[in-house]
Order: C-alpha cells, then sequence, then structure tokens
C-alpha cells in the first residue's frame, strides 16, 4: 500500500498571528499537508522559485503588493495552482476580480469547512 503524497500548500499572510491560526486550522484536517509561510509577496514569490506548491492561500492586504497582483503572477507562471483569496473585505469588486482569476474567495476569519472545502477541490 502506498502513502498519498502531501500537498504543498501556501500561505501568504503578513500577519503572523493569522499565518499561526490557519496552520493551526489546517493541521486538524484529516490530510497530509506540507505547509510553506511567506509573510509577504516577494517572499511567496522567492519561496514559488524554490519549492512548488499545489495550492495557496493569499491574504488580500500585504505592504507591498496586494494578493490579487501575487495571484495574478501565479496564474501566469503555475496555471494549474490553485488559488484562494483569504481576506475580511468583502466588497463585491474584490471578489470579482478574485473569480476573474479563478481563485477561491474565503472570507476572515476562515472556517475549517471553507479550508477544507478549497484543499479537497485543490
Amino acid at each position: 500500500m502506498t502513502q498519498a503524497k502531501a500537498m504543498t500548500l501556501l500561505l501568504v499572510d503578513d500577519s503572523r498571528v493569522a499565518r499561526l491560526s490557519l496552520v493551526r486550522q489546517l493541521q486538524s484536517l484529516p490530510l497530509a499537508l506540507d505547509i510553506l509561510e511567506a509573510a509577504s509577496a516577494d517572499e511567496a514569490e522567492a519561496l514559488m522559485q524554490q519549492r512548488q506548491a499545489d495550492a495557496a492561500l493569499i491574504d488580500f492586504n500585504m505592504p507591498g503588493r496586494d494578493g490579487i497582483e501575487l495571484a495574478s503572477l501565479f496564474r501566469q507562471r503555475h496555471p494549474r495552482m490553485k488559488l484562494a483569496l483569504v481576506t475580511a473585505n468583502i466588497q463585491d469588486a474584490l471578489v470579482k476580480r478574485a473569480r476573474e482569476l479563478d481563485m477561491t474567495f474565503v472570507a476572515k476569519p476562515a472556517s475549517l469547512d471553507d479550508l477544507a472545502r478549497f484543499l479537497e477541490v485543490a
């Protein structure tokens, strides 16, 4: 019997507390996850040059480039990567921009069910 390969998931959020909370939630799911963390779009981009993630949970509001800009870059470079925008900003225009990039929209605070649904289809 072979063991399933762990999904590599990239978390991008400038808030260390938010990343810690998401990691705790994700670790409670019955999934094999290899979780990578980045505190900025630049850090995430550098990390993706070293490792390939299967999916990413990206915060919208970050210093420098926002989550939509980062997702647009990832969509160009990694078209099969599953992307989710995780934010408390639930304006219709932002939701529309996320959907145009084929992103899942996850409202903060993210529920365990929302995270599980995103990862099950990743």
